[in-house]
């Protein structure tokens, strides 16, 4: 492959990184908001309810941190790579430790959600 084609694909990427993560960052902000809104409104008739326990919630709110940490190191990780023409290995790292994070914190919801 030519070094330009390679450069113009690397920038795709990166360009790609920034969007996928911005709308994942806005969207789990909204999604949160929301269902805080859920929480704080479980009394009312007529309205959704949120059954879970406090550790549950805590845990649910804790994963969406995560997704937005997510979103965020997405952002940073696509301008490195357009800056730069190349992959941050650092920026890579971080995005697969937060994906096994996820995983354990999505297997712990799981477990209290069977209780």
């Amino acid at each position: 492959m030519e070094s330009a084609t390679v450069s113009t694909i690397s920038r795709l990427r990166g360009w790609l990184l920034i969007f996928l993560g911005a709308c994942l960052s806005i969207g789990i902000t909204g999604f949160a908001i929301f269902i805080a809104s859920t929480i704080t409104h479980h009394d009312q008739p007529g309205s959704t309810h949120w059954t879970g326990s406090h550790e549950m919630t805590v845990r649910v709110f804790e994963l969406f941190a995560t997704l937005f940490v997510f979103g965020i190191v997405s952002i940073v990780g696509g301008i490195f790579q357009l800056r730069r023409g190349r992959t941050s290995w650092m920026a890579m790292v971080v995005l697969l430790g937060l994906v096994a994070i996820m995983y354990f914190i999505g297997q712990d919801i799981m477990r209290l959600g069977r209780q």
